[in-house]
């Protein structure tokens, strides 16, 4: 009976250790940002607050898997520092019907640091399949997300917001920025 019990000791203490935990976004410690064009100069507004969490699988302190991931913010918390763009963005976003842009997925390819994330984005009542590569980076319990990704706001049948009598006009593409840092506390 010993030496069963033994073994199985030494099987365990021999195995790898494999765990999933769920990572939760640092908002004070990341940034995330949706910039674009126009006629008139080139903008950025900052996302002030937003939640994200991913589900990943560590092995001996590494990551090896990414299952799942689920990044939300509101379109009110989008911040040009200017109001009257504000009011534009969140008219265009159909911010009073929608107030939420989402990002969710089950499946991430990764490999040697880097990621493609694959899901659904929702935005202005529209959901479309989203992709974007990731820089990805696990370093002493902070799980980093870094990339960029541009789409056209067609896509998500978004008219792109007007100014000045529609002399002023944003640019048909925009792009997510994002440097995430996530943490399991």
């Amino acid at each position: 009976m010993k030496r069963v019990l033994l073994i199985i000791v030494m099987t365990f203490i021999g195995m790898n250790v494999n765990y999933a935990q769920e990572y939760k976004a640092n908002v004070s410690n990341s940034k995330l940002y949706v910039s674009g064009t126009s006629t008139l100069h080139d903008w950025e507004c900052n996302v002030k607050d937003f939640q994200g969490k991913v589900n990943a699988v560590i092995e001996n302190g590494k990551l090896v898997a990414i299952k799942s991931f689920d990044f939300s913010f509101k379109v009110k918390s989008l911040d040009s520092g200017k109001s009257a763009m504000d009011k534009k963005t969140f008219e265009a976003l159909k911010e009073e019907k929608y107030p939420t842009i989402s990002y969710k997925g089950d499946k991430v390819t990764l490999n040697n640091g880097k990621a493609t994330f694959y899901g659904q984005m929702y935005i202005a009542g529209v959901s479309k399949s989203f992709e974007t590569s990731v820089d990805v980076n696990l370093s002493n319990g902070v799980l980093t997300l870094k990339g960029a990704e541009a789409f056209k706001l067609a896509t998500f049948d978004i008219e792109p917001p007007t100014a000045m009598f529609g002399t002023i006009k944003t640019g048909e593409e925009v792009s997510i920025h994002y440097d995430l840092q996530l943490t399991t506390k």
